[in-house]
């Protein structure tokens, strides 16, 4: 499954792989490999996602299918800085998203170009892309069952 349509699936192979290794100190700064089990399929998906923090839970953002299988909370594991992490993801999407968004790029400003946002001046994203992603963009926020 792949996060972007911009990225190459074999991308996302190269990353996910990294992300397992020992190696994985080379991106789990801000990238970790999300597990979500399809609601239908039972299917699991390890996914790629950028992340940051908001207050305690992490959150990261994606336009692609799979965070429809969070809806109303779902258990989710995480590879994350070498650890694997289980929690709870809960999906939410609408205007609201747009501030949240907002503030995950200027932690992570790479992303903009995934949701279309462009940066203005000092990484500051553009308000009238923010609300135009926010209609394709779903955020998930993740609470882990043990503290960082």
């Amino acid at each position: 499954m792949n996060e972007h349509p911009t990225i190459p699936e074999p991308v996302n192979v190269m990353v996910r792989a990294l992300l397992r290794s020992p190696l994985h100190w080379t991106m789990s700064s801000n990238t970790m490999l999300l597990a979500v089990t399809g609601r239908k399929t039972q299917r699991v998906y390890q996914v790629p996602v950028s992340y940051s923090a908001d207050g305690p839970d992490l959150v990261c953002f994606t336009d692609a299918p799979w965070w429809k299988n969070l809806r109303g909370g779902a258990p989710v594991t995480a590879a994350i800085r070498g650890r694997r992490r289980s929690g709870t993801a809960q999906a939410i999407s609408g205007p609201d998203v747009a501030e949240h968004l907002a503030r995950h790029l200027r932690v992570v400003p790479r992303d903009a170009k995934y949701h279309g946002v462009r940066l203005e001046r000092g990484r500051e994203p553009n308000a009238a892309d923010l609300a135009g992603a926010a209609h394709t963009t779903a955020m998930i926020r993740i609470r882990f069952d043990e503290p960082r």
